[in-house]
């Protein structure tokens, strides 16, 4: 009896150690689904939010007017750094662009009109509506109901964008993340004459190496494969964001009656 017990005994053991085992087994399998599967999920370039204007539907918009861009968040940081270091007025160039803030607003603003020429929209270009703003003494930046306002009266614009540009970080070298371009920027797009919100944009990346995630790296100019600049990623981050813009064929239409 005592070697039949110690015999069960050892049955048992071995039982629970293959039981063991094998939950680690699946586990381990869990896990490695639940990383590929991260890894295959697409990549949200672009944030959009659309607004209850645009669900409602509107009538075809082919004329933006792009408004220059304000400054917010660490570029606007950047730029009051270097006034109070170098006691200096804001727009000189500042260590973590390469650029003044005023010039990484206007390049992500001419990116903008440019991807949006490219989709076939009539652009009124961030350099000729910021000197309609200046002779109306609206200046920049200004309220969404006034720059529509002015878009449509002076333009014939059937949308204004605005916002504002909150990173432009040139790369700094190496083979880490850390060392990336990186750009922030937030736009959105108004009716105009009115100045009802339509749609707003995020487009806030600093680049991924591909070792990282092969899936989101691959998104980039180059699929991936070198470094980019500062300003080869807002472009690309502008091309992207007026894709996802509710204009020309993409415009929510008015419902019929």
């Amino acid at each position: 009896m005592g070697r039949e017990a110690t015999l069960g005994r050892v049955r048992r053991l071995g039982s629970q150690r293959v039981s063991a085992r094998a939950a680690r087994r699946q586990l381990g399998i869990a896990a490695a689904a639940a990383s590929l599967a991260l890894a295959c999920t697409p990549v949200e370039t672009v944030r959009q939010r659309s607004y209850p204007r645009l669900e409602e539907g509107v009538p075809t918009i082919n004329k933006v007017a792009v408004a220059p861009l304000g400054t917010g968040g660490e570029l606007a940081q950047a730029a009051r750094r270097a006034e109070i270091e170098a006691s200096i007025t804001v727009g000189s160039a500042t260590r973590e662009t390469g650029v003044t803030p005023a010039e990484a607003t206007a390049l992500v603003a001419r990116h903008l009109s440019e991807a949006l020429y490219e989709r076939g929209i009539d652009v009124t270009t961030q350099e000729d509506f910021g000197r309609a703003l200046t002779e109306s003494g609206a200046g920049v930046p200004t309220a969404p109901r006034e720059a529509a306002r002015l878009a449509s009266e002076r333009f014939g614009a059937q949308a204004v964008l605005l916002g504002n540009v909150l990173r432009y970080q040139e790369r700094t070298g190496g083979a880490q993340e850390s060392g990336a371009a990186s750009v922030w920027f937030e736009v959105a797009l108004y009716t105009a004459p009115e100045g009802e919100k339509l749609w707003a944009g995020v487009f806030n990346e600093t680049q991924r190496p591909l070792s990282n995630n092969v899936f989101s790296a691959s998104r980039y100019p180059g699929a991936g494969t070198r470094w980019l600049s500062v300003d080869e990623l807002a472009k690309w981050g502008a091309q992207q964001t007026a894709a996802s813009m509710p204009v020309g064929s993409t415009t929510a239409q008015t419902p019929s009656p």
